[in-house]
């Protein structure tokens, strides 16, 4: 292999896992719109058929995508409006697979009580007939707290 060959190669690689990761954070779009709008079909379209999906301090462990289904309308019918937030992401792409790290934060309602709450994801995907689906989400709550009982004190989530 030339020169040009190997570059072109490496250029093609580095396109290929900007393209992933592009793609990935297009199914984390569709995550948070799904969720937020409470959208089963959204949420059935992303999530493969054999997936995990917990939630330690819930101890809510769920596998398959007709179970986490279930799980997403237990939590719609607790929490109303809610509003997800991502920040500092970190997807890495290897070959079919992927992983990504991040923090998230949700404002929410419990009936005319505003709940907030933050935390970390972590998922696992998996490229399935050219479409990047989620394969593992684990949602680490690290609060869950209502806007009256303030967040600065060290106290349990509240319970699903």
């Amino acid at each position: 292999m030339n020169d040009i060959e190997a570059r072109l190669a490496a250029l093609e690689t580095e396109v290929g896992a900007l393209r992933a990761i592009n793609d990935i954070r297009a199914v984390l779009s569709r995550y948070a719109i799904g969720v937020d709008e409470k959208r089963v079909e959204v949420l059935r379209e992303i999530f493969a058929d054999d997936a995990y999906l917990g939630v330690p301090a819930w101890q809510a462990e769920h596998h398959g995508a007709g179970a986490i289904m279930t799980f997403f309308e237990t939590y719609w019918a607790r929490f109303d409006n809610p509003r997800r937030y991502y920040a500092n992401e970190d997807i890495k792409v290897e070959g079919d697979n992927a992983t990504a790290f991040m923090y998230w934060h949700v404002t929410q309602d419990l009936g005319d009580i505003s709940v907030l709450g933050w935390g970390t994801y972590d998922w696992g995907f998996v490229r399935r007939d050219q479409h990047w689906l989620i394969q593992r989400e684990i949602v680490h709550i690290h609060a869950m707290t209502t806007l009256a009982d303030g967040w600065a004190a060290q106290r349990e989530p509240m319970q699903l």
